[in-house]
């Protein structure tokens, strides 16, 4: 029976922190750990598959951006040639959709070529961009599992590789995904949230620091609250949080004076 492996996915971004840090610092931890199933968790499966379903709803929303977003500022100078240097209309949307397509394209052809599906066209003549990709993800929809389990590259790590100057993204299918997922949904704007929450001050440095991390999230795929302070980095999960809070509101009460005020005394209370 092989040994199980921890889960290559984002679910263990905050125990690969943390057991750098042990490593490292020698700073214990309890952050539990996901194992992959062999090689990526069912979490971070579904994750992919839903980031995977809605990016034909998403590439569409970027086609709509040159007529209903705002045109991005352009960069000529009075000695520059706009034609060399001022976007066009819709050439940010365009670049990203060919990116994406072109990426779900070559995935699709590592499908059909190492599953031994037959030869396939990567694009068919006259078909409609809109209904090629939908063809597309249905096609990696239903080769998932294996894409995520067994295909060449599932192994290798979503963090991508610094040479030099140059930054080499992954080539894991679960890394791609997520990469073209986050991509469509920040030029969209549908990655901001609809508002700002409060958090307690920090438990471990008091600082207050405390807010939903948009990079690690539990394998529920709920956002561990994570302290900005550099020096300390603490994470709670949201019951811990709930716990903590419970456990200042008794604090608050039990300072409370006679006279319902913080460490009031007799004398204070009486006046």
């Amino acid at each position: 029976m092989p040994t199980p492996v921890p889960c290559l996915g984002v679910c263990n971004t905050a125990w690969r922190r943390a057991e750098h840090r042990r490593i490292t610092e020698n700073i214990s931890h309890d952050i539990p750990v996901a194992w992959g199933e062999p090689v990526h968790c069912p979490a971070c499966v579904d994750r992919a598959r839903r980031h995977l379903t809605e990016l034909p709803e998403l590439l569409v929303a970027v086609s709509l951006e040159p007529l209903y977003g705002q045109r991005g500022v352009p960069t000529a100078t009075t000695h520059s040639a706009p034609t060399v240097t001022t976007p066009w209309p819709g050439q940010a949307a365009r670049l990203l959709t060919d990116h994406i397509a072109g990426g779900l394209a070559e995935i699709a052809a590592d499908v059909r070529r190492l599953r031994h599906l037959g030869q396939h066209p990567v694009r068919e003549p006259g078909v409609r961009e809109g209904e090629w990709i939908g063809r597309t993800v249905r096609l990696l929809l239903a080769h998932l599992e294996w894409l995520l389990q067994e295909h060449p590259l599932a192994a290798e790590s979503h963090d991508p590789v610094r040479s030099g100057r140059d930054v080499i993204p992954s080539g894991n299918p679960a890394a791609q995904i997520a990469a073209w997922h986050r991509s469509a949904t920040r030029f969209t704007r549908r990655d901001k949230a609809p508002e700002t929450k409060r958090f307690a001050p920090c438990k471990r440095c008091g600082g207050p620091w405390l807010a939903e991390s948009r990079d690690l999230r539990l394998v529920d795929d709920q956002p561990y609250i994570e302290c900005q302070d550099p020096d300390c980095r603490a994470l709670l999960t949201h019951a811990e949080y709930r716990r903590y809070v419970k456990e200042l509101a008794a604090q608050h009460t039990t300072a409370l004076g006679p006279g319902g005020h913080l460490d009031a005394t007799p004398d204070e209370s009486a006046a």
